[in-house]
């Protein structure tokens, strides 16, 4: 009877042990999970960083067709309107793998479709 009942204890401290070394395996791995999300993150908020220095110093590169001093800023939805003489040229900046946002392509269908208007408002 003896050797049952401590046949039994191995096999529960057997079992604990199993059920221990899971639990811990299991945060182990929960909390790699979140430091690999973190490194992300912060990789994905370094790239838009750079994105919007790039943005900024993009007229001054020499792959930019556009004379700086006729291109006005925006940032937001569209990076620059660059006015000259032939025409107003709505210049989107992109850097690395960035795509058009979806209100940056209905943007550029509008134009494309030549739907773009002169409004002339007056205050009094």
């Amino acid at each position: 009877m003896n050797h049952i009942l401590a046949l039994y204890c191995i096999l529960a401290a057997v079992c604990l042990a199993l059920i221990l070394s899971v639990y811990k395996s299991k945060k182990e791995s929960l909390k790699q999970r979140a430091a690999y999300k973190k490194l992300l993150s912060q990789k994905k908020s370094s790239e838009v960083r750079t994105g919007h220095i790039a943005e900024k110093f993009a007229p001054f590169l020499d792959c930019f067709p556009h004379d700086p001093e006729s291109s006005v800023f925006l940032g937001q939805p569209i990076d620059y309107i660059v006015f000259e003489d032939e025409g107003v040229t709505f210049s989107e900046i992109k850097s690395g793998n960035s795509q058009l946002s979806k209100k940056q392509k209905m943007i550029k269908e509008n134009i494309q479709q030549g739907n773009v208007f002169w409004e002339e408002v007056r205050i009094k």
